[in-house]
């Protein structure tokens, strides 16, 4: 039999998940070098002293299906260096304000590898920009946000 717990209340086995959980926060934040990812690296970063997070950057390089048959190839290694770019200056910019972060790249089509790493990874949570490089194609909420959002296993903080 089902009991209706009074509002407020939790179960043993709630306060037990709860006091199990870890004290710090990993927190996913995926960049792309738009002028989204300057906004969404500050915001992570202010997120960071308010609560005791750790930040993991993120860069998907795209159009990948060929790039893991031959990793080898120009255009992978370029993009590759793109990326690591990007995180250099989003690391830089957070260590200029105290704030230590890790960083990572990953290769594939990008709302499927951020899903990936986050739930692989045991994020807590993942923060992105509304709208990334793409441009037309996505109006309101694009479309890679759109699909993280539907399926990540974590809570999902749009920046706008």
């Amino acid at each position: 039999k089902m009991e209706r717990l009074e509002e407020g209340k939790v179960t043993k086995n709630q306060e037990k998940r709860w006091e199990d959980e870890p004290r710090k926060l990993r927190i996913l934040v995926p960049i792309d070098g738009s002028e989204m990812t300057d906004l969404v690296v500050k915001r992570s970063g202010q997120f960071t002293r308010w609560a005791d997070t750790e930040l993991t950057l993120l860069v998907v390089l795209e159009d990948v299906v060929s790039y893991k048959k031959i990793p080898s190839s120009p255009i992978y290694e370029e993009r590759k260096k793109e990326a690591a770019r990007i995180l250099r200056k989003a690391k830089k910019d957070l260590s200029d304000h105290g704030i230590e972060c890790k960083t990572r790249i990953a290769a594939g089509p990008v709302a499927q590898e951020i899903v990936r790493v986050a739930e692989e990874e045991g994020f807590h949570g993942i923060f992105m920009g509304s709208r990334g490089l793409r441009g037309l194609k996505r109006m309101l909420l694009g479309s890679v946000a759109d699909d993280v959002v539907r399926y990540a296993h974590c809570p999902v903080l749009i920046i706008r």
